[in-house]
């Protein structure tokens, strides 16, 4: 599926649920190809992406970027990378859990690098927050911003605080998208964004709003995280209660850095 001239989504179903949309998988070309993020590791995905990258030819895909290292974004790397010869990066703080779900990178991003492929450059934006390491790509001369999990098509990012997961540098990695001239948002899940600067604007203000729910919670005696995904999620999909109970405990970290909240006892805030 091309989305506009040069870039082009890869879709393949999701074996299991990890939220409304199935990852996507991207591949922006120009006399070579980059693969950006691999999605799962079962074998249909892979083998349906193989399937789209070898009817791309004689384009070859020399380099696969992953934008963080959670299984359905780099689950089907190892076997694409394989099948093809491209060369897998990652951002220096994902590569230990990339190394940990047994994919080697073949190199190391850093904030502000430029990967240049068949004549195009990838900026490479770090925006940690949902995972320590998460990067988004820009693609300057098309003015199209690679999010991945960052900003999502529908929807926000969970954030797990066991998972590396930080409120605080989600909030400001989403503030630092504002300093791009981004006209297309391809996010790593759901359909592309025309209206960016909107959309990152609506996620602060979404997050900011959720802060204030939080303390809201707090004041009126509600200390746990079940408490407050009962109050402020009262109609929530079951499968999704893991990441809402998590999403809470994430403000509630960031409050407590701030020194706006405190830990009263296992499991329990209160306000200070």
């Amino acid at each position: 599926m091309e989305i506009v001239e040069k870039v082009h989504s890869i879709p393949a179903p999701a074996p299991v649920f990890m939220g409304l949309y199935a990852p996507n998988v991207f591949v922006a070309l120009h006399r070579e190809g980059v693969l950006i993020d691999a999605g799962n590791d079962d074998e249909g995905a892979v083998k349906a992406r193989l399937e789209y990258i070898a009817g791309l030819a004689p384009l070859k895909v020399s380099h696969i970027i992953i934008s963080h290292a959670h299984p359905d974004h780099l689950g089907g790397a190892v076997a694409i990378r394989e099948a093809t010869g491209a060369r897998l990066l990652i951002h220096s703080l994902d590569a230990a859990e990339a190394e940990r779900q047994s994919v080697t990178p073949d190199g190391l991003l850093g904030d502000g690098e430029l990967v240049e492929v068949g004549g195009l450059a990838l900026e490479v934006v770090h925006t940690p927050g949902h995972s320590p390491g998460h990067i988004c790509l820009y693609l300057r001369e098309r003015k199209i911003m690679f999010t991945a999990d960052h900003v999502l098509g529908v929807g926000t990012t969970v954030i797990q605080p066991d998972g590396g997961g930080d409120m605080a540098q989600y909030m400001a990695s989403l503030g630092k998208l504002l300093n791009y001239d981004i006209e297309l948002i391809c996010p790593g899940h759901g359909p592309p964004l025309k209206e960016p600067r909107r959309k990152v604007e609506e996620l602060l203000e979404h997050r900011r709003e959720r802060e204030q729910q939080v303390l809201s919670c707090l004041k009126s005696g509600k200390q746990t995280t079940d408490e407050m995904v009962a109050e402020i999620y009262p109609e929530l999909d079951p499968r999704l209660l893991d990441w809402a109970k998590a999403q809470m405990l994430a403000h509630l970290i960031k409050l407590e850095k701030e020194g706006r909240v405190s830990l009263v006892e296992e499991g329990k805030y209160g306000l200070r």
